[in-house]
């Protein structure tokens, strides 16, 4: 990796090595890169990574609607500061998380990234059943791969942007059948392309599952890289649901440590959010996973977010807008800026005497070589 030295906020921005005569960052030559809205960056142009977050959602509608008529203008009013703060305290690159099936408009984050100068990564993949577009349901393995392989290597929707990588989910009781095709989709388009395969998925025992139908499909975890979103869910859970309000005797934490041994990523996505609350996203919670990942090996493995934002074009409880002295701002309350892991997470880890080789594998590292190809 690419050395780096501590600037602003965040502490952990690339070395001067990496810099020409001039002091702009040199494009990598060859190798992986990151897809984004200002096109492909090699390791040395990408900096701090805001490694899951949202600009635009329409989270919770089956079907979504709203979307469809959202402004541009009117987004970046609400959501362009935040976007623009980031830049500000450090971040180098935005990884735009948001799947098909909850309302994304990738032609209105590469408004935003683009006039905010912040280069943006824009993911193909399909959500969780109900949320999944009608076509779906009756699409074979192969017609999905069809629709991933056209993200990752033509662009998202008619952006030109290629897709960084393939984000899904899977429901908490199990895969439907639908979910497992579109994972057995994903396999075969990932080992085409090199894409990483991320998840949202809020129980062990479907995580595990979803890995072991992976490794069926000829993509286990230590051969093509996946990433369990949302694994702190598990983490503070006692065990797994059972009927009869019933607990399983396996501890949460238990299914990370297995994912980890496999070779997955866990990502602590929730931190310093308010939609996830303290419940998930405590500092002091989430440096302690940490350390305790670390320590066994794996801090290669970790990856770290707030899954902040976002707009959401319906307006849900919590995500309402207003006109504040004739700009249309966010009044919500879970609605919330990029600010919390590079503003006070970072600096909470040093109090807690996380390393700073540690530090910038979490901003920088482990980002970079979870989702570049």
């Amino acid at each position: 990796m690419t050395a780096r030295r501590v600037m602003g906020v965040s502490g952990s921005l690339l070395l001067g090595a990496a810099l020409g005569a001039s002091g702009v960052v040199a494009q990598d030559a060859s190798g992986p890169v990151f897809h984004t809205t200002a096109g492909p960056l090699g390791e040395s142009e990408v900096g701090d990574v805001l490694a899951h977050h949202h600009m635009f959602v329409e989270l919770g509608a089956v079907p979504p609607v709203a979307y469809l008529d959202a402004d541009p203008e009117m987004v970046y009013e609400v959501i362009g500061p935040w976007v623009e703060d980031a830049k500000a305290l450090g971040i180098g690159t935005f990884v735009e998380f948001t799947p098909l099936g909850v309302g994304r408009r990738p032609d209105i984050v590469r408004f935003v990234a683009d006039r905010a100068e912040l280069p943006t990564m824009l993911v193909t993949g399909i959500y969780r059943e109900p949320y999944m577009p009608d076509w779906v349901y009756d699409a074979s393995v192969e017609e999905i791969a069809d629709f991933l392989r056209g993200e990752l290597n033509d662009g998202v929707t008619d952006t030109g942007i290629p897709a960084g990588f393939i984000k899904l989910s899977q429901n908490d009781t199990g895969m439907t059948v639908v979910e497992r095709n579109i994972l057995e989709a994903s396999c075969i388009v990932a080992q085409e392309t090199g894409s990483a395969i991320a998840s949202h998925i809020t129980s062990g025992p479907t995580a595990l599952s979803v890995m072991d139908a992976l490794t069926m499909f000829g993509c286990p975890q230590d051969e093509v890289r996946f990433i369990w979103v949302h694994a702190m869910v598990t983490a503070v859970a006692e065990g797994a649901k059972l009927e009869g309000d019933r607990v399983g005797a396996d501890a949460g934490l238990d299914y990370l440590w297995e994912a980890l041994e496999r070779g997955a990523y866990v990502s602590l996505d929730g931190i310093g959010s308010g939609y996830w609350t303290d419940y998930f996203g405590g500092y002091d919670l989430n440096i302690d996973w940490i350390k305790q990942f670390a320590e066994a090996g794996y801090e290669d493995h970790i990856i770290i977010g707030s899954d902040t934002g976002w707009f959401d074009p319906g307006h849900p409880e919590g995500f309402e807008i207003e006109q504040v002295d004739g700009v249309w701002t966010s009044v919500g309350s879970l609605a919330q800026d990029y600010r919390s892991v590079p503003e006070e997470f970072v600096p909470a880890m040093r109090e807690a005497g996380l390393s700073e080789e540690l530090i910038a594998k979490l901003m920088h590292g482990n980002p970079w070589n979870a989702f570049s190809r």
